[in-house]
């Protein structure tokens, strides 16, 4: 890389940098062009030079360079028998308080796509729903471990896996519009041993 460009690559992180903290603090809407340029002492016009798509094509910059970020190195680092190993209802639970860190960690940049959502093409809004909510084929695959090991019966485990993953999206609104999700705990628990039981319940009866 030479110099030129070694400048330019350095102008656009400077730019996404402050974009992402205009929008965490401001919104979408309520972020002007002109606030992010004059945030870096950039002049009027410049930043289309590196994004001619404006200010969408900036949050969308934002959006894959954290929070897409982060789900693929949760993904990632992800540790199958570390979840295996716990009872069902246990490991439901630890999947689900794992997400909640990752909402957590990165709750500006989700607010954002869900309170302004029309900044994302409907395709984008799908893509960012499928990564938030993570990998269905990824726990349907922690399911199926847990049926070898004879712990639960054998099912759908697609559609075992998307009753999970519906409560982690209900998780995502919630927390994109401050609901707070302490008072729902006793009732999560109880939703997570009823799972449990039924499944492994069911498994044994069957062995019989």
């Amino acid at each position: 890389m030479n110099k030129r460009e070694s400048q330019a690559a350095e102008s656009r992180e400077r730019l996404l940098k402050s974009a992402a903290a205009l929008f965490a603090q401001k919104g979408y809407r309520g972020t002007s062009i002109r606030e992010i340029n004059r945030s870096i002492d950039m002049a009027d016009g410049l930043l289309y030079h590196y994004f001619p798509g404006g200010k969408k094509e900036i949050f969308l910059k934002v959006y894959e360079d954290s929070l897409k970020k982060a789900l693929d190195s949760f993904k990632e680092g992800r540790n199958t028998e570390e979840y295996t190993v716990l009872p069902l209802a246990e490991m439901l639970e630890k999947i689900y308080q794992d997400f909640l860190m990752l909402v957590n960690d990165n709750i500006d940049v989700i607010r954002t796509i869900f309170r302004e959502e029309e900044i994302l093409d409907a395709i984008v809004k799908e893509d960012a729903l499928r990564s938030m909510c993570g990998n269905e084929q990824g726990l349907a695959e922690l399911l199926r471990i847990k049926y070898k090991k004879g712990e639960i019966k054998e099912m759908d485990f697609e559609c075992a896996a998307s009753t999970i993953l519906q409560l982690l999206y209900n998780t995502i609104m919630g927390m994109a519009f401050g609901f707070d999700y302490k008072d729902t705990e006793g009732l999560r628990h109880r939703y997570f041993e009823y799972l449990a039981k039924m499944w492994e319940e069911e498994s044994i009866n069957d062995k019989k």
